[in-house]
């Protein structure tokens, strides 16, 4: 199944990303840190998504809209009611040109959702709030099933070449992450 591939050939680099996220989860210990914190997120997920349905569209790809979630680090910025930072946006950005390639860093995206939860935790414990953590939680209730639902249609026939072309995406966007997270490290808020 092509899950187990991306799993299996994602692997190293799916947890030198996570702890490096681990690691600036840790030292959020001020709102106004944590409000740093997700507009750097924004700064990646923003541009990245765009490609995304530049390639994904409810036509090729129904509920492509819903599976969008930006917007929703945005939200928690405006909820906290602290001044948004300025922006900073990823311009070292992985290859998203295909419908494929776009698949392969929805997986990555996708797959954030499931640790979602677990952030929440982290930072409501750490900043002693439940506010301002909607993106974490993901789609909610229905993250396990919006997760599957995800995962079975990757698992259907695809050619090799595709099959190639999700995982490549998939590796590159793991990578632009991790890359976006240390550019991030050494900045005095994190």
């Amino acid at each position: 199944m092509l899950t187990e591939e991306l799993k299996e050939n994602t692997g190293d680099i799916h947890q030198a990303s996570e702890r490096k996220m681990i690691a600036a989860l840790k030292k959020i210990d001020t709102k106004e840190a944590y409000i740093n914190f997700l507009s750097w997120l924004h700064g990646f997920y923003a541009p990245v998504e765009a490609l995304i349905r530049r390639q994904l569209t409810e036509d090729n790809f129904p509920g492509i809209t819903k599976r969008s979630r930006a917007e929703y680090l945005l939200w928690d910025i405006g909820e906290s009611g602290m001044a948004a930072p300025e922006p900073d946006t990823c311009d070292q950005l992985p290859v998203i040109d295909s419908f494929y390639s776009a698949l392969g860093a929805m997986y990555v995206l996708e797959g954030s959702t499931l640790g979602g939860r677990i952030i929440a935790g982290m930072i409501s414990r750490s900043l002693d709030s439940l506010k301002s953590l909607s993106f974490f939680n993901g789609y909610g209730a229905e993250t396990a099933s919006m997760w599957a639902s995800f995962k079975n249609y990757l698992n259907r026939p695809f050619s090799p070449e595709a099959r190639r072309e999700i995982i490549a995406a998939a590796e590159d966007t793991f990578s632009t992450f991790k890359n976006w997270i240390e550019r991030h490290e050494l900045q005095p808020q994190l």
